[in-house]
Parts: C-alpha cells; sequence; structure tokens
C-alpha cells in the first residue's frame, strides 16, 4: 500500500500544489512530502485532514488506496514496516502489512525518557490491548491513569480519548494491539 502515491495523484486530480494542499490540510509541508514519497505514512488525524482538504470522507480516501493496490501489476516488494513519528519522543511502527485486511493492528511503541503519544479516540467499538516490554509507562484514559511496567497488560476501550506517557527512568517499548483495525 502507497498511501503517498494516492495523496499525490488526488492532489495533483485536485489541481493543487504540496503547498496548497499543507496549507488547506493544516498538515507541514515536510510531512507531506514525506508520505508522498514514501518515507512516512502520516497518522490518522493527518489522513482525515487531507481528505477533508481534498472534499472526501476518510473511507473514499482509503478505497482509493484501495484501488490503487488492487491496480498494482508489480509483484509486492518485501515488507518494511511503517512508522509513525509522535514528537521527538515518541514512535509507533506498525508490525503487520496490509492492514486494511486484518481484523486486529499490532504496533510497537517506543517512548524516550518523559515521551508520550499524542491523543487518541478511536471509532465507537474500538478495543486496544497493551503490554509493557520495558520501563514504565502511564495511561491516561479519559480521566483514569494507568500505572504499567514491564510486564503488565492493559486492555481498554479505546474509543474513550487517550494516551500513552513515559514516567520511568529510562526508555520504554509497549506492545500495543487495537481492533477492529478500520480506521
Amino acid at each position: 500500500m502507497n498511501i503517498g502515491a494516492v495523496i499525490r495523484n488526488l492532489r495533483k486530480d485536485a489541481g493543487l500544489t504540496l503547498a496548497e494542499l499543507s496549507q488547506k490540510s493544516n498538515v507541514a509541508l515536510a510531512t507531506l512530502s514525506r508520505i508522498e514519497t514514501g518515507k512516512m505514512t502520516g497518522t490518522l488525524e493527518s489522513h482525515m485532514q487531507i481528505a477533508k482538504a481534498l472534499g472526501l470522507t476518510l473511507p473514499q480516501f482509503y478505497s482509493e488506496v484501495d484501488k490503487l493496490k488492487a491496480n498494482q501489476t508489480e509483484p509486492e516488494q518485501e515488507y518494511r514496516a511503517n512508522m509513525f513519528v509522535h514528537n521527538k519522543d515518541a514512535s509507533s511502527t506498525i508490525l503487520t502489512k496490509d492492514i486494511f485486511n486484518k481484523k486486529m493492528l499490532p504496533v510497537l511503541i517506543e517512548l524516550k525518557r518523559g515521551g508520550k503519544t499524542h491523543k487518541e479516540e478511536l471509532k465507537l467499538g474500538a478495543e486496544k490491548f497493551i503490554y509493557v516490554l520495558s520501563g514504565k509507562i502511564e495511561i491516561i484514559i479519559g480521566t483514569n491513569k494507568e500505572i504499567l511496567e514491564k510486564g503488565t497488560t492493559l486492555y481498554f476501550d479505546a474509543s474513550q480519548p487517550h494516551y500513552i506517557k513515559n514516567i520511568g527512568k529510562g526508555d520504554a517499548m509497549c506492545l500495543c494491539v487495537v481492533t477492529p483495525v478500520a480506521l
């Protein structure tokens, strides 16, 4: 799946430059450039903003990705993990390919000391499982706080606003599984 190619095609079809789409979508120009060149995939939030700027709903936007994939005649390349960078102290790596044909989404979250993910609020019915591989994290879910250390888990309703923060003395890493995958 090359979401960058889809964005580039949709942008050009709309007669927009990269700078114009950046301004219209409120997604940083450098981020758009990296997405279009395949260096990153972007976040769900950036996809929503880009889709809206192009006059599409998110399902319409992702259906364009599916159309591109269906029209590909080249053999699939070796899988390379997609990394989402929340900020300089937090990143998430998708651990599977072809995510839109899966029922769950496994993600590796890495947090530097003091780092935190962006706030998420997934659609109603979404669930999240977290297993801490290293470090100590705090998960804020709505007004509740949960503290997890290496080897502990948490399962929760991901439709509530939530984010993860590293509160340990070193780096932290956790495995996160989200279901369903539908964004």
